[in-house]
């Protein structure tokens, strides 16, 4: 299984296409299938949301992907790494990066979670309710640290360079940038500061920098290419299974298509 850095250190493009979907949604067994369709469509990192009751960083259609997966069936943190295993056999060579609010995590123990989870096949975790400078995230670090896992730190439009610079002690993998204010969720517009943003993260961190939240369109995915190591893609994508979570065979269909448009776009 890649690492993280060595995906980014031998990337055959000038930026990776990081694809988000949230598991469980409609079912567990239907989550292998779409991810089997992102992968053949030409994604470089899987990112899985792991469903949570309050997801105070996500948008309304990743709130309602969540509500689906918890009302479907009974959330097991067990199921959730089956189901991951099953995703890592479809391409050992893609890591997975897990999205997961911490609570989750704590109840289900931290050194089984990040033991159990690199066996899955995961290389990172992004939690966003977490500060990287409260003690919850020192242990978290920790222990995923010593599991060969990254704890994936998000960068905001806000974020002061004295904080960035702390921030960089505690980060491995890649910095998530989040591109502008709010939640997760599709955005016409994005900043013309953008690049310059992006470059003063890159230089600062020495880490890859990959942007997401409102990132929505081949034609967007295409401009951020341009100056992001990674482009982050997840409303598009969770709409496109809410659209069509009826029918798999569509849903698959759809996914393909749409991922690899956006590959396309981004060469």
């Amino acid at each position: 299984m890649s690492s993280l850095e060595e995906v980014f250190q031998n990337r055959k493009h000038k930026s990776l296409f990081i694809t988000y979907f949230s598991l469980g949604d409609p079912s567990y067994e239907a989550s292998p299938r779409f991810a089997k369709a992102i992968l053949s469509g030409g994604a470089d990192i899987l990112e899985l949301g792991i469903p949570f009751s309050d997801p105070i960083a996500d948008g309304p259609v990743i709130q309602k992907s969540y509500k689906r997966a918890l009302d479907n069936s009974a959330f097991s943190m067990e199921q959730i790494l089956n189901t991951t295993q099953e995703i890592h056999k479809l391409n050992t060579e893609v890591p997975i990066v897990y999205l997961s609010y911490l609570n989750p995590i704590m109840q289900f123990g931290m050194e089984e979670f990040f033991s159990k989870a690199y066996l899955s096949g995961v290389r990172g975790v992004v939690v966003p309710d977490i500060p990287f400078d409260a003690e919850d995230y020192l242990q978290v670090f920790e222990i995923a640290k010593k599991n060969s896992i990254s704890i994936i730190n998000l960068v905001t439009p806000a974020t002061t360079k004295k904080r960035i610079h702390a921030i960089k002690k505690f980060s491995s993998g890649f910095i998530y940038y989040v591109t502008s204010y709010g939640v997760t969720g599709e955005r016409k517009e994005l900043d013309d500061s953008l690049g310059k943003r992006i470059a003063e993260v890159q230089a600062e961190t020495k880490l890859p920098v990959c942007a997401g939240f409102g990132i929505s369109t081949p034609e967007q995915a295409e401009k951020i290419s341009q100056f992001a190591d990674g482009v982050i893609i997840g409303s598009s994508i969770q709409k496109i299974i809410e659209a069509n979570h009826t029918n798999l065979d569509n849903c698959e269909a759809e996914l393909n298509r749409f991922v690899k448009e956006v590959r396309e776009r981004m060469e």
